[in-house]
């Protein structure tokens, strides 16, 4: 018997760390599939099977198939957005770390998958591709452009009027050719000391070293 005054959830109610980790779940298993078979040809119905769930379950908890891949692209995006602590440290530290951890994203097998998956399917499913690039690149490219603010105006070596143009341009260079090696399949997704070492370069073209 339950000591008077001692709260108890509701049963049938599964608490929020329970929901939390199905949705997990779910979007883990969803991203596996899309991976293997592509958008087209993986259906609403599969993930459910695979992920144990209903149907139904699937629609309430994220929404219909488009949905759901947007919901993995962002939660592989999670991994590195939701480690930025603005005014955390020195900007141009915060800025270099960001960097690596972006960059060993972009490059990993999960993402460049599901660039090529997009690449190969934007032409059918156009607004998949639109909404993958909003939550995707263009996500991080608005971080970059925040932290890019935080830098002291004499530390940035470039025109910096426009500081969304600047992230975007610094994107592309963190991008560049070792993302375009990993979508041929050409190298391995980067150490971190390898990613280390392509962002303190890439960051040496636009900033303006420090003085100790």
């Amino acid at each position: 018997m339950t000591a008077r005054g001692t709260a108890t959830a509701p049963r049938g109610r599964p608490r929020d760390v329970d929901r939390a980790a199905r949705r997990d779940a779910l979007l883990e298993t969803a991203m596996r599939l899309f991976l293997a078979h592509g958008y087209g040809d993986t259906t609403i119905e599969v993930i459910a099977a695979e992920a144990r769930v209903a149907k139904r379950t699937v629609y309430t908890t994220v929404g219909d198939k488009a949905d759901l891949f947007v919901a993995v692209v962002r939660r592989l995006g999670d991994r590195v957005v939701n480690t930025v602590a603005p005014d955390a440290g020195d900007p141009v530290s915060d800025l270099h770390a960001f960097g690596v951890r972006l960059v060993r994203l972009m490059l990993s097998d999960e993402a460049i998958g599901l660039h090529r998956l997009v690449t190969g399917e934007a032409a059918k499913f156009p607004d998949l591709a639109a909404r993958h690039y909003a939550n995707g690149p263009r996500r991080y490219i608005g971080v970059l452009s925040g932290l890019l603010a935080a830098l002291p105006p004499e530390r940035i070596a470039v025109r910096a009027d426009d500081l969304d143009l600047l992230a975007e341009q610094l994107f592309t260079l963190l991008m560049g050719e070792p993302h375009r090696r990993r979508m041929f399949g050409l190298d391995p997704a980067p150490t971190e000391a390898a990613a280390a070492e392509h962002v303190s370069r890439t960051l040496e073209l636009i900033l303006i070293p420090g003085r100790e």
